[in-house]
């Protein structure tokens, strides 16, 4: 069943990403083999032990499908990104799933879950990226569902704003639709983690005109500087020489890299139920606010973060949490378009 309104009202079936078999890389020189084979055999692991922690909390997942390599290159028969981090492309707003191909052939690598989906009369819609859909264009990430309300981060100079202006006024005839301009991802800076409770980082101070009445608890951030201070390329893994590597890892997969630094992964939360969190690192003040709330937060490190730019949040996309599409703020107004400078 395909139907969410919220990013924590209790989490039934998610997606979870992967990254390409070890075997894929076999073409590539001994040394540049070795380093692909090491990215892929970290998260491999993480994943796995997520994927039994979501299991055990009662959650149904779906892997990536991988069957055939060429599936996965582009024209020059070059590797494209793996389907590791689903939530950059994929999205449920409702009872309707909403994912952008990334694939030259729209392969996502959950095409069987999705001709499932379309079997059991669930709404997907698989975006054309030719013409392409203004939707395409709407940053997945920094869009959170809450209930009745919409919030949507962009660049207003970005060139393809208009497009998203545009997707904003068409959701705008059935919620409220809160814009602001910063360029941040949403997920990547904070997290509502219950009704009236929020877990954010010192980036956000306007949360009085986009949360009102709501609590708003901020971390730290210790350890993104502890992490990332001294760091100066475009990614990180613990364990694997940069200076040495760095070359193979832009020749190979410039694409795959995002830019770690955008991303407090502390906040990058995935959220199971009332009950319980799934967090990638432990903080102890946030860990005692947490149980102040009567949530138990489940550590799931992902090790390779600094490489693929994704935390726990990152790595999914919830497909069916329970709940009807709740209004927490009845006397806010109208459906419409609100604008925020955050």
């Amino acid at each position: 069943m395909i139907s969410s309104h919220t990013g924590f009202h209790p989490l039934k079936e998610v997606w979870l990403g992967d990254c390409y078999p070890a075997s894929w890389y076999d073409q590539f020189d001994s040394s540049t083999r070795d380093v692909f084979y090491e990215i892929t055999e970290l998260p491999k692991h993480d994943l796995a032990r997520f994927e039994k922690k979501l299991q055990e909390l009662g959650v149904k997942t779906h892997r990536p499908n991988f069957q055939r390599r060429d599936d996965y290159c582009d024209y020059q028969g070059r590797l494209c990104k793996p389907p590791i981090t689903p939530r950059d492309w994929a999205m449920v707003l409702g009872d309707t799933l909403y994912v952008i191909p990334q694939y030259e052939q729209s392969f996502t690598g959950f095409d069987m879950v999705i001709d499932d989906y379309r079997l059991h009369n669930q709404k997907v819609q698989v975006l054309d990226r030719s013409e392409p859909d203004p939707m395409c264009f709407l940053p997945f990430p920094s869009t959170v569902r809450v209930g009745k309300d919409l919030f949507v981060d962009f660049h207003n100079n970005d060139p393809n704003s208009q497009h998203v202006h545009q997707v904003c006024q068409m959701f705008a005839q059935q919620y409220r639709v809160h814009i602001s301009h910063t360029g941040d991802h949403h997920d990547g800076v904070f997290c509502p983690v219950a009704p009236g409770q929020i877990f954010s980082t010192h980036y956000r101070k306007a949360y009085g005109q986009t949360f009102p009445d709501w609590q708003v608890f901020c971390l730290e951030d210790t350890t993104r500087h502890r992490i990332y201070n001294g760091r100066n390329g475009r990614w990180w893994v613990d364990g694997i020489d940069l200076q040495v590597h760095n070359e193979s890892i832009l020749k190979y997969a410039s694409d795959w890299i995002g830019n770690f630094q955008e991303t407090v992964f502390e906040v990058n939360m995935l959220v199971i139920d009332e009950k319980n969190v799934c967090c990638i690192v432990e903080d102890p003040a946030g860990f005692r606010r947490l149980e102040e709330l009567g949530i138990t937060p489940h550590v799931i490190d992902f090790r390779t973060r600094g490489f693929w730019d994704g935390g726990l949040h990152c790595l999914t996309v919830d497909i069916h949490r329970l709940g009807e599409q709740p209004d927490y703020w009845p006397l806010r107004g109208p459906t419409g378009i609100y604008t925020y400078a955050v």
